[in-house]
């Protein structure tokens, strides 16, 4: 009886917490504390999205109030137009981007830090499109016209 006590007192240890292979102490980051923490596609996209929006509401803060800007993994299977949708509009105020889409039709490794920053300006590019988009052209006067075509 006592084992079974026990069994489940060592079940519940585990649970807690990620243990190194023996169960003798936790472990730590692949990086070490001294590195910063490893990120992915997902959070990098994210990050891009969060901080394009956070420009342009700074640029044109009365008209971008109500507008809402969301992130999904693909367009629904029964949304298609002439390709592969990149965002969707949904009026009045919500712009859906898509990031498979945008990031295999960047045709861009991530592993090379010139492909990076290319990466970062085509997303943001985008954005900035989306949103304008949204608003009918309303960023035409705020924003440079090269930065509103569509990425391609």
């Amino acid at each position: 009886m006592p084992r079974s006590s026990k069994r489940r007192l060592s079940d519940a240890r585990r649970s807690r917490g990620s243990r190194s292979r023996h169960g003798r102490n936790l472990r730590s980051s692949a990086a070490g504390p001294w590195l910063p923490q490893l990120t992915g596609r997902v959070p990098r996209f994210h990050l891009i999205v969060a901080e394009t929006l956070g420009f342009l509401r700074s640029m044109a803060p009365e008209q971008l109030a109500e507008v809402k800007v969301f992130t999904a993994p693909m367009p629904p299977d029964d949304q298609h137009r002439d390709g592969m949708d990149r965002w969707q509009i949904r009026p009045p105020n919500d712009v859906i981007l898509y990031r498979v889409p945008l990031e295999r039709l960047a045709k861009l490794s991530l592993s090379d830090p010139r492909d990076q920053i290319r990466y970062r300006e085509y997303i943001e590019r985008a954005v900035i499109s989306a949103v304008n988009e949204l608003l009918d052209g309303g960023l035409g006067g705020i924003i440079n016209d090269d930065l509103l075509d569509p990425p391609r």
